[in-house]
């Protein structure tokens, strides 16, 4: 039987996954692998490591991989991919396969179909595709012009909105929650750490914002639910197109993907609620999916293929 290997390299963690055909033998994490993030000699460590624990907790040689998918953001970029086929070829045999982290969970929702799929993690990106396999995308623009609802995103724009609310004396509860977390002793040294080049990671403190909403604070609620308004106004743009591209075929389906939509209620009920209202009959993933079946999936469609 064929063995194939399925990756989601997201922006700071890489999962991966060994399957037999289409039972999964083995699933396993390790550190970030993509050319924004990391040195080669970084990613080569990270996805040797990565791949050793596969092969322990599986017992299979990867010498006998017949193809390994990687989804992954910024494809676009022309290192990409050279970087990925690079680093994975001196580790596990047989053809590789590289393509956008967004496609691989589209995959995963509805197989080589037309729908779309609305990813925010640490960035975030909105995928539209046709039954043709012509795509689209809405959003997806970078930290620095876009990436509304991200983990990023939402890290900077609490931070923004909680400094203007200190000036108008509103209550918020951000700001010191960061001082502590960037071991800061005054709000000026937040100025300055968050305006240095380059920046801080601002998706790190995502986390900090979904606790002081948790607690009551109307600045990080605000910020959260706005996050899942754009995204879902960027969902229901994608239908619309994919829509137009195809009147006659079958409604597609929208799915969702990544850490904030996972793990964030706020966010994912904001967005829910912004396309349920914007498209009331439209088929609607009820649970995040697995980026990871939708690599496998396109591992196996290159040997049929």
């Amino acid at each position: 039987m064929a063995l194939y290997l399925g990756f989601d390299a997201g922006g700071t963690k890489t999962e991966c996954a060994l399957a037999e055909d289409d039972r999964i033998l083995a699933r396993a994490i390790g550190g970030g692998i993509k050319p924004t993030r990391v040195s080669i000699e970084g990613a080569q460590r990270n996805i040797a490591n990565l791949l050793l624990e596969i092969a322990a907790r599986s017992g299979k040689s990867l010498k006998q991989i017949a193809v390994s998918c990687i989804g992954t953001s910024g494809v676009r970029m022309p290192q990409t991919d050279g970087w990925m086929r690079q680093i994975l070829s001196a580790c596990a045999s047989g053809e590789i396969v590289v393509c956008g982290d967004e496609e691989i969970a589209l995959d995963a929702a509805f197989p080589g179909e037309a729908g779309v799929l609305v990813m925010a993690g640490t960035g975030s990106n909105i995928l539209g595709r046709t039954s043709k396999g012509e795509r689209l995308n809405v959003g997806g623009w970078g930290p620095v012009l876009g990436d509304e609802g991200s983990g990023y995103w939402i890290g900077h724009q609490a931070l923004r909105a909680s400094c203007y609310a200190h000036d108008f004396q509103h209550p918020v509860m951000l700001l010191d929650r960061v001082m502590q977390y960037w071991n800061a002793s005054e709000l000026g040294e937040i100025v300055s750490i968050a305006t240095a080049t380059p920046p801080p990671d601002f998706s790190k403190l995502a986390k900090l914002v979904v606790e002081c909403a948790e607690a009551g604070d109307a600045v990080c609620l605000g910020v959260l639910e706005e996050g899942g308004k754009l995204l879902g106004e960027c969902a229901a743009e994608a239908f619309r197109r994919v829509r137009a591209l195809e009147p006659a075929s079958p409604l597609p389906g929208i799915a969702f993907t990544g850490s904030i939509l996972k793990n964030v209620q706020m966010v994912r009920q904001a967005m829910i609620g912004t396309i349920r209202q914007a498209l009331p009959t439209v088929h609607l993933e009820p649970e995040a999916v697995d980026p990871i079946l939708g690599a496998l999936w396109r591992a196996r469609q290159a040997v049929k293929t």
